[in-house]
């Protein structure tokens, strides 16, 4: 029986965490963060200015996207000012270069956040939402 117990368990374990959200991030092309989660000292992407000045973007893919949640992604800086912000993103988004310099202007660090919210009324009203740190940009 507690073998039995002990397998469920597992296997319960398991499914949530492969259920959780993942993402990758691109810039200009080259993958800088794949499949990872919200690690706020570890999702850190170091940018030249010389890079910045270069056309491209930066792209994020969401691993999952099966239409049953709003979407939110945030700039934010270390003061916590929120700086912009877009709606309804889907599995992907990209920021160009020149969103991204005017993001900058004054810094030295942005920070992206996430939230998502179901879009079935009766339960967002039962979801407690918080920002998910995605990964901090560095200007070099």
């Amino acid at each position: 029986m507690k073998k039995i117990l002990f397998l469920l368990a597992l296997v319960f374990s398991t499914g949530l965490l492969s259920a959780q959200q993942q993402w990758t991030v691109c810039f200009r092309g080259k993958t800088c963060l794949k499949n990872v989660e919200e690690d706020p000292a570890g999702n850190l992407i170091r940018i030249s200015k010389a890079g910045l000045a270069k056309k491209g973007d930066l792209t994020i893919r969401f691993s999952t996207d099966d239409g049953t949640v709003y979407r939110h992604l945030m700039a934010d800086d270390q003061n916590r000012s929120g700086i912009k912000g877009w709606e309804n993103i889907g599995s992907s988004f990209s920021v160009t270069t020149g969103e991204l310099k005017k993001l900058f202007e004054g810094r030295k660090k942005v920070l992206f956040y996430f939230t998502e919210i179901p879009r079935d009324p009766e339960k967002a009203a039962l979801v407690r939402v918080r920002p998910v740190h995605l990964f901090t940009l560095e200007l070099n």
